[in-house]
């Protein structure tokens, strides 16, 4: 009769305790590996708020439509990088800022580039909405310099690490013209 009274106890415990397995988070791939992104999130198009809140991420430059985006080192990142090009005689960050400059004021004054978008970000994770096989999550951990064009329905171009002090309209040109 004992063993009666400690059963639906015992059951109950055992019960309780069972809960289902839980798949470990994908490791996000790095800038390096410029083919590939983190997600392709392609649920929830119809609620991009679920979208936006299955990322997980504070960090994030979120962009749609025709852009090019700028991507600029962080406060941290570019104290570091600001040491090493002192040394070298540079100033890389005043040249690109000089670049940026220069292609929102092209931007302005050309009709055909007016539906085109100037951002710049300081953030490590680029979430671009409505390009090709979008959205897309792009890690740019490793990049602290570069830009990334982006239009609706197209594939993303992008070039990592390097940068000019003139406009970017070559680039603009080539990748809008090549669609």
């Amino acid at each position: 009769m004992r063993i009666n009274q400690w059963l639906p106890s015992i059951l109950v415990l055992t019960l309780s305790c069972h809960s289902p397995s839980v798949k470990p988070a994908p490791v996000p791939t790095k800038a390096e590996d410029t083919t590939k992104v983190i997600s392709h999130l392609h649920h929830h198009h119809e609620n991009d708020s679920a979208v936006i809140l299955k990322t997980h991420l504070k960090d994030t430059t979120y962009a749609t439509g025709n852009i090019i985006l700028f991507l600029r080192p962080d406060d941290d990142r570019y104290a570091e990088l600001e040491k090493v090009t002192e040394d070298e005689g540079g100033d890389l960050d005043e040249d690109f800022g000089v670049g940026i400059n220069a292609t929102q004021d092209s931007l302005k004054k050309i009709d055909r580039y007016k539906d085109i978008k100037v951002l710049v970000s300081t953030k490590r994770y680029i979430y671009l909405k409505d390009c090709k096989d979008g959205p897309l999550i792009i890690d740019r951990d490793t990049v602290s310099y570069g830009f990334i064009l982006s239009a609706t329905g197209r594939p993303i171009a992008k070039t990592y690490n390097s940068v000019h002090s003139g406009d970017y309209l070559i680039e603009l040109d080539e990748y809008f013209s090549s669609h």
